[in-house]
Formats: C-alpha cells, sequence, structure tokens
C-alpha cells in the first residue's frame, strides 16, 4: 500500500504536527511504502494538488492544517486529521471567519473519506460547530516521539525547575506566573514573551529563562532539565506536552477541562486553570508532597503507554486498509 502524508508548509516555531508524524510515518514505513509531502504556499495549491495526484497513492492522509487540500484531492482515498478548531472558534471575526470556515473546515470535511479528530473534546466541537455527524469522525489520539523516554532526575524541592511550553493568550502563563509569586523556583518558558508577560514576570519577580524555536532535540533537553511541567492551560486540541512529560518521567500540573483532563488521566495534578489560589496549591502539592509526586511519575509512565506511535501508528493502518479495501471492491 502506497501512504502519502501531505504535510502544511515549513512554519518557523510550528513542529507538533510534524513530530507526531514523523513518528507515525517511521511506525507506517516497516509495512507500507510511505511518502512525505510537504506542501508549498498557498499559490501553489494546484501545482501541489497536481504532484500529488501523480503519485498514484492508495491513501492520502492529510496530517492537519492544510485541510483545503481534501478538496482538490481524490475523495475517496483521502483521510483528513483535525487537530483543534480553536482558531476558527476564538480569534476570527467576520467575513474572515466564514471564508475559514467554508474553505479550511465545513468544504474539507465533507469532501474527504475519512475524518480523524485527535481528541474526544474537539471531535465534539466538530460535531456541534459544524453539523459533522459523530459517526463520521474517528477518534485517534497523538502520539509522542520515541526520543521522549524515561529519564529520572532527583527533585529540587529548595529550587525546582518548571517547564512551561507555549505562550499564547489560551497557555494562561500569565495565570501561572501570578501562582509562582514568592515561589523559590526557575521557570523554562518555551516560546515568545510580549510585553504583557514580561511585566507580569517582573512584577512577580520569578526567575525565568525563555527561549524560542527550539529543534526537537533541544526541546527535548529542557524536560531534561525541569523537575516538573506546567501545562494549565484553558484550551487545547490535545496537549502534547502532557505525554511528553509523562513519558520523559516528569510530575504534570495541567488544566482539569477537556481534552487535557482526558490526556492526562491520573497522571498529573488537575487545577482549575482560571484560578490562581488553585494553581498555586497544586505547584505547593507537587513541590512539597514526594510521595505524591512519586505517584504522578509512576502513573505518568503508565498513560505514555497509551499514547506510543507504534500503537497510534497501527489505528491509522486499520483505517487506510478499510479504504484501499473498498476501492478495490467498487472497481
Amino acid at each position: 500500500m502506497r501512504v502519502v502524508l501531505v504535510f502544511r508548509s515549513h512554519r518557523t516555531g510550528g513542529h507538533s504536527i510534524e513530530e507526531i508524524f514523523g513518528a507515525i510515518g517511521s511506525e507506517l514505513a516497516k509495512s507500507q511504502e510511505v511518502i512525505v509531502y510537504q506542501v508549498g504556499s498557498r499559490w501553489k495549491l494546484l501545482l501541489d494538488a497536481w504532484q500529488l495526484w501523480r503519485l498514484n497513492a492508495d491513501v492520502y492522509h492529510i496530517t492537519g492544517d492544510v485541510h483545503y487540500f481534501a478538496m482538490v484531492l481524490p475523495w475517496r482515498k483521502v483521510v483528513l486529521t483535525v487537530h483543534d478548531i480553536n482558531h476558527y472558534l476564538s480569534d476570527l471575526m467576520g467575513i474572515r471567519k466564514l471564508i475559514y470556515k467554508w474553505l479550511w473546515l465545513s468544504l474539507p470535511l465533507r469532501t474527504a473519506r475519512v475524518i480523524t479528530a485527535i481528541s474526544q473534546d474537539t471531535r465534539r466541537n466538530l460535531a456541534s460547530h459544524l453539523n459533522i455527524s459523530v459517526d463520521r469522525i474517528n477518534l485517534v489520539r497523538n502520539c509522542y516521539a520515541p526520543r521522549f523516554s524515561f529519564r529520572p532526575k532527583p527533585f529540587n524541592e529548595r529550587n525546582p525547575t518548571i517547564l512551561q511550553i507555549g505562550t499564547q493568550p489560551h497557555k494562561n502563563v500569565q495565570r501561572l506566573v501570578e501562582a509562582l509569586r514568592g515561589v523559590a523556583c526557575k521557570l523554562l518558558i518555551v516560546g515568545d514573551i510580549d510585553s504583557a508577560l514580561s511585566q507580569k514576570l517582573i512584577e512577580s519577580e520569578v526567575k525565568y529563562e525563555s527561549f524560542i524555536d527550539l529543534p526537537g532535540d533541544q526541546l527535548l533537553e529542557k524536560y531534561h532539565q525541569a523537575d516538573f511541567v506546567a501545562f494549565v492551560s484553558l484550551a487545547e486540541g490535545f496537549g502534547l506536552p502532557l505525554i511528553e512529560a509523562n513519558a520523559v518521567g516528569r510530575p504534570v500540573l495541567t488544566s482539569n477541562i477537556s481534552p487535557m483532563s482526558d490526556v492526562a488521566a491520573d497522571a498529573a495534578c488537575l487545577v482549575r486553570p482560571r484560578d490562581v489560589v488553585d494553581i498555586r496549591n497544586g505547584i505547593l502539592r507537587i513541590i512539597t508532597d514526594a510521595a505524591y509526586r512519586d505517584r504522578l511519575i509512576s502513573n505518568g509512565r503508565r498513560n505514555a503507554a497509551r499514547f506510543r506511535s507504534d500503537a497510534v501508528a497501527e489505528e491509522y493502518l486499520d483505517i487506510y486498509r478499510h479504504i484501499a479495501d473498498n476501492i478495490v471492491a467498487r472497481v
């Protein structure tokens, strides 16, 4: 079977989809012919479509973001993965929102042979906001890259290092920083720091280091340096840092809302993300309660097993086989 994984064009600082499906593609390539195709700019849509048709694949899997390619590929062979629709729900207004809805979401979703969502939250949002039947949406969760393997570290109770991935508004970093006021720690922040966050860090007197556009190996090193990972986001499609932290063996603090609570299960300290006091209490519990930390780490290793790349690849392979079998049956 020939499978083409269709990737979005290169984005500075954007690598999560590529990381996930790079790992999945490596697993699939053990038994199938896998071609990775990275599209160009939107102005090259027709050229990319022509080149993709020429590959004559059995399955074209649009791995995320460039959903509109579903409309220019042979629909019976298209799998479309949706990571989230938070940009549509929260960031757009007026005519831009309408255009995005139809070209990025509604028309591609109605064209694709198979739709997959990476979380129950994304699945519910597709059904409720875009009128897509839940029965049409397959749940296939994300995986973490195999290099995120268990690496224990003695916990520094006196001055722990806390890792925060992402700084967009929905990552809720300002509340995290406020919750850290007066707590002896060092905060590692991966992402751009705007003037508002910079001011909050100064006001709260939180010691920090910031990093931008880290390649994969350097990002992994930040997990190794951390004593625990904070991810009290207000909205996510999935929450990849949760399972990466689980796999590496770091306690996790995250939000008690979906999808974070679903992904983390019993492998994280769950807090109310809009409640600074609750976030602070969770931080202090992780810092001061060694038995609790050990339990989170143990549960995390077990939780990470649900998201291994080989297991997720097998779920996609089942979908591909179903598509290929149906196409052969029609010939």
